[in-house]
């Protein structure tokens, strides 16, 4: 877990209710941008998260109706009058926050509103489910900058293959959420005044499953985008069933079924 020196509690805001966790990036006079204070505290709210067995969803957003403007640019230049070694520490906790992202045990939704640059983008590369408003405008904006979307590029490549990152992270293109959706960023596109709807819906089905087999089919899939044989990925599947299937959650679920009520998990 980050360590935290910094002392704006405000930065990144928590609020927890009937099983939803909603993250708010809270940094409007800079776009919700992410600083090295902004990261920290949201590795460690992701900590406290992912180990609450209460917790079945995550909802991350921007306040101010603005989803994120990417790194900090400040926090950049003071890159600039830096060491290798410390500029290498700062990239290690975005890659830190990317991972966790990427491997958490829970649903994870963002919800884009306005704009989503450079690392924002990184987010909803790591995101189970992105819902973006209809506007909103993406793009890999790094090499214009002179810099490289490297913490990113793994988690964006795994999203939307070499070939569309190529396009995007070289052109650095301003780009909308319908192509964003084309190309898989996102998942779907909505009004303004329809996204809480949606969001609330997710909610409720993200909450309706079992917490256990969320967790588990989200490892199965990252472990089989890996270059499994033949026989070490049918190992894998078998052994997953098997375990579901003699898991307390998998026979709650079945019998649950079969007697025609709701399974103990389930929180209205």
């Amino acid at each position: 877990m980050a360590s935290s020196e910094c002392n704006d509690n405000l930065l990144v805001q928590l609020n927890q209710s009937h099983g939803i966790s909603r993250i708010l990036l809270n940094d409007t006079t800079r776009k919700n941008a992410l600083s090295k204070c902004m990261l920290k505290k949201l590795i460690n709210v992701l900590d406290t998260i992912a180990t609450d067995p209460k917790q079945k969803v995550v909802v991350m957003r921007g306040a101010g109706g603005v989803f994120c403007s990417g790194a900090d640019l400040q926090w950049m230049k003071d890159g600039l009058h830096q060491s290798e070694e410390e500029n290498k520490a700062d990239a290690g906790l975005f890659y830190e926050l990317f991972t966790k992202l990427n491997s958490f045990p829970k649903p994870l939704i963002m919800w884009v509103e306005k704009y989503a640059m450079g690392g924002a983008l990184g987010l909803l590369a790591c995101a189970d489910y992105v819902i973006a408003e209809k506007d909103v405008q993406l793009a890999f904006s790094e090499v214009k900058l002179g810099l490289v979307p490297a913490t990113i590029a793994p988690f964006v490549i795994q999203k939307i293959g070499h070939s569309q990152a190529r396009a995007l992270m070289l052109s650095a293109e301003v780009f909308t959420a319908k192509k964003a959706k084309r190309i898989g960023l996102i998942h779907e596109v909505a009004h303004s005044k329809e996204i809480q709807t949606r969001v609330d819906k997710l909610c409720q089905q993200f909450k309706n499953n079992s917490a256990q087999a969320m967790e588990s089919t989200k490892q199965l899939i990252s472990q089989l985008s890996k270059n499994l044989d033949s026989h070490e990925q049918e190992t894998l599947c078998i052994n997953k069933i098997a375990e579901a299937r003699n898991s307390e959650e998998g026979q709650e679920g079945v019998t649950a079924f079969f007697e025609k009520r709701q399974p103990k998990w389930y929180i209205k």
